[in-house]
C-alpha cells in the first residue's frame, strides 16, 4: 500500500474541500495500515494538533461502519473555529454533531499510571460543550467504512468549543438532555449515554487506546467524546446549534 500517496490525496482533498476520488486498495487495508495513512497525513497537513475526537462510541454506530469498537483521529488547529464562526460547505462538510469535550490539565496518562475513570477525572482541566463537524474527504463509498473514516482524522473536519459545563464532576452528564437544532428548530435530541455510557469512559477508552501505542493525551489538548444526537447534515445558509440544556449552547453558521 502506498501511504505517502493517500496522505496526500487526503491532504489535497482536505485543504480543496474537493472530495478526492481515489480508488480503494486491493488488497484491502487494516486498520494497522488505516492508522499510519492517519499519522502520514497529519503530518503532512503541517497543522498542530489540538487534541483528539473518539467516534462510534456505541453499537449501533459501530455496526453502520462495520467495525467493533470505537474510532479515533487527530483535531487540527486549522479547523478550530470560534462559537458562532461561519464554515464554508464544501463535499467535505458532511454534518454536525453535539458533543462533550475534555481540556486536559495534564498529560495523561503518566508514566505507570493507571487508567481509570477516576484518574482520568484527575486529570482534566476543565469540560466544556462543542460541536464537531464531521465529513469525509474521499468520495468513493469504499470509504464509508470504519477503515476509511479511521484514514481520514476519524472523519474530524471542524472543532467549536461552547461555554464551560461548570462542577461537571456533579452534573449528569448521562441524561442531561441535549437538542440538535436547525435555524431554531429542534431535529434531534438526545443525551450523554450513547457516550459509552458516559462521556469519561470515552477519556479512558482513547487514553488506553494511545497509552497501548506509547503515546498519551497531552496537556492543553481537547478530547472531543463522541456525539450526544444523531448527527444533522450540514447545509449552505442554515446556522447549526447545540442546546446542552442549562449548560448552554454553542453554534456554527455554514455559508
Amino acid at each position: 500500500m502506498d501511504v505517502s500517496k493517500f496522505a496526500a490525496e487526503l491532504v489535497a482533498a482536505r485543504k480543496s474541500g474537493v472530495q478526492s476520488q481515489i480508488a480503494w486498495p486491493d488488497p484491502a487495508p487494516t486498520m494497522a495500515d488505516a492508522m499510519e495513512i492517519q499519522a502520514a497525513a497529519f503530518e503532512h497537513l503541517g497543522s498542530p494538533s489540538v487534541g483528539w475526537k473518539v467516534g462510534a462510541t456505541n453499537k449501533a454506530a459501530q455496526d453502520g461502519f462495520g467495525i467493533d469498537a470505537p474510532f479515533y483521529g487527530p483535531m487540527a488547529e486549522l479547523g478550530v473555529l470560534e462559537n458562532g464562526g461561519t464554515l464554508k460547505k464544501t463535499p467535505c462538510v458532511g454534518a454536525c454533531e453535539p458533543e462533550y469535550a475534555f481540556k486536559m490539565a495534564q498529560d495523561f496518562p503518566a508514566t505507570g499510571e493507571a487508567i481509570t475513570p477516576q484518574s482520568a477525572t484527575q486529570a482534566v482541566e476543565r469540560l466544556h460543550i462543542a460541536i464537531e463537524v464531521i465529513g469525509r474527504c474521499i468520495g468513493n463509498t469504499d470509504f464509508a467504512n470504519g477503515l476509511g473514516v479511521s484514514m481520514d482524522f476519524g472523519g474530524n473536519v471542524a472543532f467549536i468549543v461552547g461555554p464551560e459545563v461548570k462542577d461537571w464532576q456533579n452534573q449528569d452528564l448521562t441524561h442531561s438532555v441535549v437538542e440538535s437544532m436547525v435555524d431554531g428548530a429542534v431535529v434531534q435530541t438526545g443525551n450523554g449515554e450513547p457516550v459509552m455510557g458516559h462521556p469519561v469512559n470515552s477519556l479512558v477508552w482513547i487514553a488506553e487506546t494511545l497509552a497501548a501505542q506509547g503515546k498519551q493525551i497531552k496537556a492543553g489538548e481537547w478530547v472531543s467524546t463522541g456525539t450526544c444526537t444523531a448527527a444533522v447534515p450540514a447545509e449552505a445558509g442554515t446556522t447549526y446549534a447545540a442546546k446542552f440544556g442549562e449548560f448552554g449552547e454553542v453554534s456554527v453558521k455554514f455559508s
